[in-house]
């Protein structure tokens, strides 16, 4: 037995002892939880696969959507058919799951043009009397322009929606109500401003404009530094799955309401959507997480591999998408007409949280 208190060092032995002493040094940061401090880890690589391969493209596709819904609203302006009025609705739909898709990257500086792409609910009765009061020697001040002034509540997706999908308590419909032409000033208008809002927003990540993606790259520190971007970004991938699971499923099923559906209350109710859109933030979160985040938990996880908790999110994200997609009619529907299946749905939904708000927000 080597008695630690007389060891004596000698030329053959001071080899062996440095790289002892390195091994002890790495297995003691290993034991303290901070493997990820650059000792193996390259954090800024994987930063920059998440905005290279999932962030940028999905903020390009969001433009892009956003000018076809504005060409398409256009074209039903001019002319007003139920064909041209069905374009606008499925390019609207386009914009807005690609929005769904790019709504989790709401880091610091991006809250009021978030706002101003969706914020929700529509304020309807500002958006009736602003085009009551454009007559037509106002109707060309109703534009791009006069929607920016505009609160974040009386445009955006949530506002061509209220337009283009009436409600039922409404005697007309969107087509005869698109004879008002202040209505469709309104409406392209609306659409105008999407486009120049979503290539802000584009800009602000790519190299022609503010270069964010390279910023969120580099912006890697040691340690838990909270402005660090993986804080940022595990911090946003759990409120915003929290917010999906508590606000967009749960009240409209009634966990606020002692069991009572609130079928209303879904995210999108005019357009019947809701579910559509629930399942775009969750595949976002997914695409997020497998794009690199997930090899990262894998460094911090020294468990067996079949046990590691990268493996287990994975699994549960693909429970949680066939649940939802096994909701097989609209959200405002499902809540009262499916209860088992939009339960079974929220059920595994809080499995996810858990390990996401849990066990993953620990190990980082």
């Amino acid at each position: 037995m080597i008695r630690f208190g007389t060891f004596e060092p000698s030329p053959a032995n001071s080899g062996f002892r440095a790289r002892l002493a390195a091994t002890l040094m790495l297995m003691l940061f290993q034991s303290a939880g901070l493997a990820g401090c650059g000792l193996g880890f390259d954090r800024e690589a994987m930063l920059g696969a998440v905005a290279d391969s999932v962030i940028v493209p999905a903020h390009v596709a969001l433009t892009e959507d956003a000018r076809a819904l504005d060409e398409a609203a256009r074209a039903f302006v001019a002319n007003p058919l139920e064909e041209t009025l069905a374009d606008v609705r499925a390019r609207w739909l386009e914009t807005t799951l690609a929005w769904k898709r790019v709504e989790l990257y709401e880091f610091p500086g991006l809250l009021l043009i978030h706002n101003a792409i969706e914020r929700r609910p529509a304020r309807i009765e500002f958006i009736e009397d602003a085009i009551a009061g454009a007559d037509d020697e106002a109707l060309g001040q109703v534009d791009a322009t006069f929607i920016e002034s505009l609160g974040s509540t009386s445009k955006g997706l949530g506002a061509v929606e209220y337009l283009i999908f009436p409600g039922a308590d409404q005697d007309e419909t969107a087509l005869e109500r698109f004879g008002d032409p202040a209505r469709g000033a309104y409406l392209t208008a609306l659409t105008s401003n999407l486009v120049a809002k979503t290539d802000e927003l584009r800009r602000f990540w790519t190299p022609e404009g503010e270069s964010y993606a390279r910023t969120f790259r580099e912006n890697d520190s040691e340690g838990a530094d909270i402005q660090g971007s993986v804080s940022l970004l595990a911090n946003e991938m759990i409120e915003l799955y929290e917010m999906v699971l508590r606000r967009k499923l749960g009240i409209p099923m009634g966990q606020t309401t002692d069991g009572v559906p609130r079928p209303d209350e879904v995210e999108s109710y005019l357009s019947g959507a809701s579910l559509e859109m629930m399942i775009a933030n969750v595949e976002s979160l997914e695409h997020t997480f497998d794009a690199g985040l997930d090899d990262y938990v894998d460094y911090l996880d020294r468990g067996a591999e079949e046990d590691r908790l990268s493996g287990a999110i994975q699994r549960q994200f693909g429970v949680v998408l066939q649940a939802l997609n096994g909701i097989e009619m609209p959200l405002h529907v499902a809540v009262t007409d499916s209860r088992a299946r939009v339960d079974a749905a929220y059920q595994e939904m809080e499995s996810l949280l858990v390990l996401l708000k849990t066990d993953m927000a620990a190990l980082l």
